[in-house]
């Protein structure tokens, strides 16, 4: 299963990578949703918080970088739940093209009955938010 948001940053990709270089701004963008629990040199753990109470915690890494163009890491969920996260940079006339994307590659029973009773549709509205936060931070 594979989650994904597309919009454009009004700053060029070098400040935008800049911006999510720091796993803290991450977790920033995501607003009451996100608490971070403890964050490292790039990884972290954070409490993801969703609609009815749901709470989940999550261990962060980032995995590999290219600067000013791809970020990727993983989020593994107690339960063992793991999802690839992308961020992909792309020059546009209005400043930088964002893609952040997750990709399910392993999901525990819980987690496939939350995802088909609605959680897809919850998360594509998260990331949707989280590009239009991204935007408003170089506006």
């Amino acid at each position: 299963m594979r989650i994904e948001a597309t919009g454009v940053v009004p700053a060029a990709p070098e400040a935008v990578f800049r911006f999510l270089s720091s796993l803290g701004n991450h977790w920033a963008l995501a607003d009451r949703w996100i608490e971070v629990v403890e964050l490292n040199d790039g990884s972290g753990r954070v409490r993801m918080h969703g609609p009815l109470g749901m709470r989940r915690t999550a261990r962060t890494i980032v995995v590999d970088a290219e600067p000013n163009h791809v970020m990727h890491g993983t989020a593994e969920l107690s339960g063992g739940t793991l999802a690839r996260i992308g961020w992909e940079l792309h020059e546009d006339a209005g400043g930088t093209a964002v893609r952040l994307s997750a990709e399910i590659e392993r999901a525990a029973l819980p987690d496939r009955l939350l995802l088909a009773l609605g959680g897809r549709r919850w998360m594509q509205g998260r990331f949707d938010r989280i590009l239009q936060t991204l935007a408003r931070q170089f506006s």
